[in-house]
């Protein structure tokens, strides 16, 4: 079966059973350090892979959004004494294991190769350590202005940030020392904590807080300090004596002062007997953690070394280099030295510029620094922004960072002054934004690159970068190519210089193409460059002076690798993996690999990880454009069928791994694969895949959308599929859009097979996203396409979920005829698994109508038949079991039921049905008078409710808010209960939005 639809929206909806995820991790990346290191996106766990990797990914957690260089990260992640012969090449398997396990999530951009090191652009609030240092700041800005009662609640969060000792069990030196820092960052929030509490005096729990603090950190005077202040308070002066008495003793023993207790105990004996009322004994204020200092900047830093390295092969422009030596490090300069240069792209403005910074290495002894401005791109640097990178990279912590660009400029000023810095802004996009970056001390000097003049930029001076000159740009080429070559074959060198209009970039690529094949002969590569027409053409545009270069290095391919670089070119998709450009390609996957990492090796190709490629988007235009010219439109559409033939064979096993079926011979609209296609080991790696597919089939089902000569059927097949991999609302939004462009597109070509199943699969999505009447209109439209006998399981299946919409919409008369008529097709096709699927959802009915004997019987017959199915199937089988169990007041069975399709829905990745399970287990600890918990069942689930669908999570916060009523905290469930009123009118649900109005009725 493809679609399950889930649970209805009237039973309680899944919450998320990983013990370890945060309860509140919302979307995105989310990762925690303090405790065992662990990390979620989209709420679902990320692998993180062995000790020392993790050790590699928590010193990058530990600095967001910051380059680490490969030495840094070297000496903090190996142990001393124990490195690796080949450093670098460790980081980077680390690098590219990681980066492979977010692409599963389709976020392995996050982490970025940038130059020599790496960096992790998550928000710092992405990190646990980050949120607990907000938290944190919050509670001191709080009691800088007397909220007491606030600071202390905002230690409390941040301290149940913590799940024990902070990165256990990693290795390293950067692992050791901020396990150390952040232990006494703990222990210094418990302290400002405890004492807030003893201070305010109304909290229950102060006196068992402050014993196990004073259990677990003998040696901190603090607590025993608090300790006794709070038993003096609560009139048991004699324990508090006692607790001086012992502490005395403890701390001589250890040859330790005890000068606090010592002063507690004179307060307490000057004070006298305890007040009987709250009034507070006068003590020292609480210290808030955010003062006490960091171990990280305190020494000042190492001066920041942030160059990457010299072009090792750089050549020429000898007068630009003097001059711009010359500007940046005058004798005694009487202000900051400013240079900008600027020229056209690809021109090597930024090669010049590392060139100059790295020859005056000496002559700035406190650091080089080189930031990016994105000055080329839609969304250059903001320059508050620009001034965060550049204070970080200086030691500044973040928490000091003022929120205001004017004061976190002045801090940038005031922390340069003084050292011989030299900073290279490299792509500025105008004046404007290198501005505030200018430092104002004039031991400084600034370096800017730009693809345009920045006049507006005062006391600078300006250099404009032109071509090279023709015998630098030889020079070039036969560092490039190899000297010997070029001595051989003079004048040919001289004609490729020229033809490459003498730009540096076209030069190199020239240089790395004649490298690549050394048969190759100097004048036939001039040969080749001798038609002047469109290249020139292209070498006067602005933004594509490379393009020349592109179509040079085309031009030498073989016939395969050409058209292997057009093909893989034409699915919009961020990359390919080695299978599928197989398939496009129709070749094996060793000849693939060998075209395909030819053109790696020519820049022509990227290869983010082993066997899987992308392009560069100007390369992808260029490349889709030569496709236009060569290749025949009925040569494409064949690319395409085999590549939409693949998708489907390989989503097929996919299904099947994860959900453990076997649909052959079953597929509704007969399509037969016929390319090999991936096998999976297990329900991750298959999820994975489809997960990381997903760009790569809405390419492919869009192309067979507009290209009449692909399959509708095959298509329809594959959007099936997706729809029974993975639910969510953007996923599931996202495949129902789809749906109806193709059922469109079948109906056009009369294909009624494809657009009967198209709909159906739209409407699914619309079901799980909660949008029941525009589901119920789509089935309508499908049931008379359905009438062919080959269509009959599509017919029945139709028939189900039509049935569970009438039952969430509460027609349950409906609803039961409805169904009985799915279950008699079903039970003539022999599909014993859809039948009881079908059982189940009309014994949920039958028990709404309080036909419970009926009701019992028919859900048992439902779990016998799927109990003999896959795996997802049987779990559903007893989820509708659960369910009637609990309508007909059955609670203890229906809480095994329902906790047993939770665990194996998690495990199965099918997180619609896990929190349907989910809720289902609070609704049925609440009816068995255990509103505690329902509590905890509903708070575990709701952050995944929230992720899969509005009506999930209305349901999901309705019994939350009915549980805390029960318990009488009145506020949480007016809260809750007025959350899920709002999502339940927002989609438009008038009875499950009329229920909540009853229950928040009775909270008055």
């Amino acid at each position: 079966m493809s679609h399950r639809e889930p649970p209805g929206a009237d039973t309680p909806d899944p919450p998320r059973d990983h013990p370890t995820t945060p309860a509140e991790s919302g979307t995105g990346p989310r990762f925690t350090l303090l405790g065992p290191p662990a990390g979620w996106y989209d709420g679902q766990p990320l692998d993180l892979g062995r000790r020392q990797q993790r050790a590699f990914l928590a010193m990058l957690l530990a600095h967001p959004g910051r380059v680490l260089t490969a030495a840094a990260l070297a000496d903090g992640v190996f142990e001393e004494g124990r490195p690796p012969t080949r450093p670098g090449a460790v980081l980077a398997t680390h690098a590219y294991r990681l980066r492979r396990e977010l692409r599963r999530h389709a976020a392995g951009d996050l982490l970025v190769t940038v130059d020599d090191g790496y960096r992790l652009d998550v928000p710092a609030r992405a990190v646990d350590v980050g949120e607990f240092d907000s938290l944190v700041r919050e509670a001191d800005r709080a009691l800088a202005v007397g909220g007491r009662p606030r600071a202390r609640d905002l230690l409390a969060r941040g301290l149940a940030l913590h799940r024990g000792e902070p990165l256990a069990g990693l290795p390293g030196r950067h692992a050791a020392e901020l396990r150390q820092h952040l232990t006494l960052r703990r222990i210094t929030a418990l302290e400002t904590k405890l004492g807030l509490d003893v201070e305010l005096g109304d909290s229950p729990s102060c006196l068992v807080d402050l014993e196990r603090a004073v259990f677990a950190h003998p040696f901190q005077e603090r607590f025993r300090a608090l300790l006794m202040l709070e038993l003096h308070r609560t009139g048991r002066a004699a324990e508090a004596l006692a607790v001086h008495a012992e502490a005395r003793r403890f701390h001589l023993d250890q040859g330790l002062d005890c000068a606090e207790l010592d002063a507690v105990l004179d307060r307490i004996r000057r004070t006298g007997p305890a007040p009987s009322g709250p009034s507070r004994p006068a003590h020292r204020p609480p210290r808030c953690p955010a003062a006490i200092p960091e171990p990280f900047p305190e020494p000042r830093p190492p001066a920041p070394r942030h160059l990457p390295v010299d072009i090792p092969d750089f050549t020429g422009r000898q007068a630009a280099v003097a001059r711009l030596t010359g500007l940046l490090a005058p004798p005694d300069p009487a202000a900051v030295p400013v240079v900008a240069v600027n020229g056209l792209g690809g021109v090597g403005k930024t090669a010049l510029a590392l060139h100059v910074a790295h020859a005056l290495r000496d002559r700035f002894p406190d650091g080089r620094l080189r930031l990016d401005l994105r000055g080329t791109l839609s969304d250059p640097l903001a320059p508050a922004e620009a001034l965060a990178e550049l204070l970080t990279a200086l030691g500044a912590p973040e928490r000091v960072l003022p929120a205001d660009p004017a004061e976190r400029a002045a801090l940038y000023r005031t922390t340069v002054a003084g050292r011989r810095l030299l900073l290279l802004l490299d792509n500025a996009a105008d004046a404007a934004q290198v501005l505030p970056l200018l430092p104002g001390a004039r031991t400084c000097a600034v370096l800017v690159t730009s693809r345009h003049w920045l006049g507006p930029l005062p006391g600078a001076h300006h250099l404009h970068l032109d071509a090279m000159a023709p015998s630098e740009a030889v020079d070039l080429l036969a560092a490039v190519a190899g000297r010997a070559r070029i001595a051989a074959e003079p004048r040919a060198a001289t004609a490729i210089v020229a033809a490459c209009g003498l730009l540096p970039l076209a030069v190199r690529v020239a240089g790395s193409r004649l490298a690549a094949d050394p048969g190759q002969s100097l004048a036939g590569l001039a040969a080749s460059l001798a038609d002047e027409g469109t290249r020139l053409a292209e070498l006067a545009w602005d933004h594509s002076a490379v393009e020349p270069a592109l179509a040079l290095s085309y031009g030498r391919l073989g016939t395969a690798q050409a058209r292997a670089l057009r093909l893989v070119a034409l699915p919009d998709a961020p990359e390919l993996p080695l299978a599928a450009a197989g398939a496009l390609l129709d070749r094996g996957p060793d000849e693939t690999r060998v075209l395909l990492e030819a053109l790696v090796d020519l820049n022509l190709l990227q290869s983010p990880a082993a066997d899987r490629y992308g392009l560069h988007d100007l390369v992808r235009v260029f490349a889709r454009g030569r496709s236009e010219r060569q290749d025949a439109p009925e040569a494409v559409t064949a690319a395409f069928a085999r590549l939409l033939d693949f998708c489907l064979a390989a989503a097929r096993n996919s299904e099947g791994a994860s959900h453990h079926t076997n649909r052959a011979g079953k597929w509704l609209t007969g399509a037969v694969t016929t390319v090999p296609a991936p096998a999976f080991h297990g329900i991750d790696e298959a999820n994975a895949w489809m997960l990381a597919q997903s760009a790569l089939h809405h390419t492919v089902i869009h192309r067979a959308c507009r290209d009449r000569g692909l399959s509708t059927a095959r298509a329809a097949d594959l959007l099936d599929t997706m729809g029974s991999a993975m639910f969510g609302r953007g996923y599931a939004g996202a495949v129902g859009e789809l749906a109806g462009h193709l059922a469109a597109a079948a109906r056009g070509r009369g294909e009624h097979a494809a657009e009967a199943l198209a709909r159906t699969v739209r409407a699914s999505m619309l079901w799980h996203t909660g949008r029941f009447p525009e589901a119920r209109a789509e089935l309508e439209r499908t049931l008379p396409l359905c009438r062919a006998r080959e269509l009959l399981p599509l017919r029945a299946r139709a028939l189900r979920l039509l049935g569970a919409t009438a039952r969430l919409q509460r027609r349950y008369p409906e609803a039961i005829e409805v169904l009985t008529r799915a279950v008699t097709l079903f039970q003539e096709l022999g599909d014993e698994g859809a039948e009881g699927l079908a059982l189940g959802e009309l014994a949920v009915n039958q028990a709404r109508t309080g036909r419970f004997d009926q009701a019992r019987a028919t859900a048992l017959r439902g779990a016998e038949l799927t109990g003999r199915q896959a795996c997802c199937v049987a779990a559903l089988g007893r989820f509708y079991l659960a369910r009637v169990l609990h309508l007909s007041g059955d609670l203890g069975p229906a809480l095994v039921e329902a906790e047993h399709t939770r665990r194996r829905m998690r495990r199965l990745g099918q997180t619609d049905y896990q929190v349907a399970a989910g809720v289902l287990v609070a609704r049925v600890h609440l009816a068995a008078g255990r509103a505690g918990a329902a509590v905890r069942s509903a708070e575990e689930t709701l952050p995944l409710a929230r992720q899969a669908s509005g009506t999930l999570e209305g349901h999901a916060l309705g019994i939350l808010g009915q549980a805390c009523a029960v318990l009488r905290r009145t506020d949480r469930a007016r809260s809750c209960l007025s959350e899920a009123l709002g999502r339940f009118r927002q989609l438009g649900h008038a009875m499950d939005a009329a229920d909540m109005e009853r229950a928040l009725h009775s909270l008055a």
